[in-house]
């Protein structure tokens, strides 16, 4: 009997988290544009967005949702639940330097200390600001992806590692005793 309790409030919440994404997509996005390039009329595609409807957003078309987007939060929320997270990867993302994403990695972790500081002591956050929240960590986690695919892909020897202080120090980085 406890196993039957523990699925359902299981269940329930992760239907909550569902139903918070699909609303928060729909407040974020032009959902004229999106049904336009699924050949799918606007109408539709809200109504699958919003729990309170009878249609039904199959798996496919919340890949696509998201793909034609860029948008991934409602596949993000469902992965959550499984205890995965995401990391959206650019296609260009190569052509950055490494100081250039240890730095973006210091900005992100400012913008989510400074998102602590500006919840702190708040027992419960809005929905808005809890997405705010997710997109920024999920940035932060695409972002320490590259880095690593950086730094792995520039460290088969010893010339790598070589390249990689040339570029922290060209970069601006600031020398002990030179500053």
């Amino acid at each position: 009997m406890e196993d039957i309790s523990t699925t359902y409030v299981f269940q329930k919440s992760k239907q909550q988290a569902f139903d918070d994404a699909c609303l928060a997509f729909r407040q974020n996005n032009n959902m004229r544009v999106i049904a336009e390039e699924l050949d799918m009329t606007p109408a539709l595609l809200r109504s699958k967005l919003n729990v309170e409807q009878s249609h039904v957003l199959s798996c496919v078309e919340m890949v696509m949702v998201a793909k034609v987007s860029g948008d991934y939060t409602i596949v993000n929320c469902l992965l959550r639940g499984l205890g995965v997270v995401t990391a959206n990867v650019p296609t260009d993302a190569s052509e950055e330097t490494f100081a250039k994403r240890a730095l973006e990695n210091s900005m992100h972790a400012g913008d989510l200390a400074k998102e602590a500081l500006d919840h702190a002591g708040q027992t419960r956050i809005t929905h808005q600001s809890k997405q705010t929240i997710i997109k920024k960590a999920q940035a932060s986690i695409g972002n320490l992806v590259l880095l690593i695919n950086d730094i792995e892909g520039r460290t088969p020897n010893a010339v790598s590692y070589l390249s990689m202080g040339v570029d922290f120090i060209t970069s601006g980085a600031p020398l002990p005793g030179f500053a």
